[in-house]
């Protein structure tokens, strides 16, 4: 959309500015549909070892996980690990959906493309590898103390806490 030229006559210029209003609804149009368009996108994963299947909106929260019955069988720390690296993986693909519906809504601005696409892509990086960084550090929780046997207190001379 070139710049309006205004000044001359009394025509042109509203010519110009029609133009010119016709370019910027035009643009508002496409904003709205990319803006529709994003909120809906939703990034189906599946963990490698099958034991988390999820999706992740946009915004990178998750909107749904399922825990397949084979995680009966590994520690809780590898199911977290699980379903953290999956979460990631998916979270990392939503710059790229962006991206496509960028392309197909036909927004056409560089700077504008580049960073609503590069902010997808600082929040949510590429995972560096299956495990998490922090993944070592789980460890299964201690059980809990063994509860000391209750004493009866035969000298007790108030009331029964029954009564």
């Amino acid at each position: 959309m070139t710049d309006p030229v205004f000044g001359g006559d009394e025509v042109r210029t509203e010519q110009e500015i029609a133009r010119w209003a016709a370019g910027v609804a035009a643009k508002a149009e496409k904003y709205q549909v990319l803006s529709r368009q994003v909120a809906d996108v939703k990034i189906n994963e599946v963990s490698r070892d099958g034991l988390v299947r999820l999706s992740v909106a946009a915004s990178g929260a998750l909107e749904n996980l399922e825990i397949s019955d084979k995680a009966r069988e590994v520690s809780g720390a590898a199911l977290a690990a699980s379903i953290m690296t999956t979460m990631r993986r998916a979270q990392s693909r939503i710059a790229g959906a962006v991206s496509e519906i960028v392309t197909a809504v036909g927004v056409e601005e560089p700077g504008t493309v580049d960073a609503l696409v590069s902010s997808y892509r600082q929040r949510f990086p590429e995972p560096s590898s299956d495990t998490p960084p922090w993944a070592d550090q789980v460890r299964p929780s201690a059980p809990p103390p063994a509860r000391r046997p209750v004493q009866d207190d035969e000298d007790w001379d108030g009331p029964s806490v029954t009564e």
